[in-house]
């Protein structure tokens, strides 16, 4: 196994922070206890928090859009829109905490995401865009605006990882019916995009 680098390890430590506490709260003195270093080692790498969160998301950003892109080429209106639903919700299964972190700059308003981030986010809505746009010269598609499209998208992928603590408590009580509250998040993405594309449908 390859040994972690130390700019790794304040990545991997600081990207938990981020997903636990926000940008806000996260404090670099507890994130230099958790990785075994002094705060001073941080600086070395990262100049201050706001470099440090930027290598933490914005490579996220990247690769989500490119996933997108290289996903969602081909096929007809529907098909690429079942992809990217797909796509999405695959990324955020197998990012948790960049998940979360997402869902905290939805919730505060996107006020500490970098431009970097919004610029990456901006090539993930023009697909969606084109594969809308694809759609309604198709005949297949109502006119709808990409951005309700794109909530529809991102809103429940999202709420599913967040709400899990939520979901466990309410199971607690549910006792019978906690199978129910709780479905499998492969089921809730394929579920959702046949829901998404049958209400664009003409």
């Amino acid at each position: 196994m390859a040994k972690v680098s130390k700019k790794e390890l304040i990545i991997k430590h600081s990207r938990k922070s981020f997903s636990q506490l926000g940008y806000e709260l996260t404090c670099l003195e507890s994130v230099a206890k958790e990785c075994g270093i002094t705060k001073p080692a941080i600086y070395y790498h990262f100049k201050d928090k706001a470099t440090l969160y930027r290598a933490v998301v914005c490579p996220e950003f990247t690769a989500l859009a490119q996933k997108i892109e290289e996903c969602t080429q081909t096929g007809s209106a529907v098909e690429r829109l079942n992809a990217y639903i797909h796509t999405f919700g695959e990324f955020l299964i197998s990012s948790p905490d960049f998940s979360a972190i997402f869902a905290r700059e939805i919730a505060n308003g996107s006020k500490t995401i970098p431009d970097e981030c919004i610029e990456q986010l901006s090539l993930t809505i023009k697909q969606l865009i084109n594969i809308l746009n694809t759609g309604v010269s198709e005949g297949v598609f109502e006119e709808e605006s990409p951005f309700l499209v794109q909530m529809m998208i991102v809103t429940p992928l999202i709420s599913c990882h967040t709400t899990k603590p939520l979901r466990k408590r309410i199971a607690i009580f549910a006792k019978n019916e906690a199978v129910f509250l709780e479905p499998e998040f492969e089921n809730i993405i394929e579920s959702l995009s046949k829901k998404i594309i049958k209400g664009l449908q003409c």
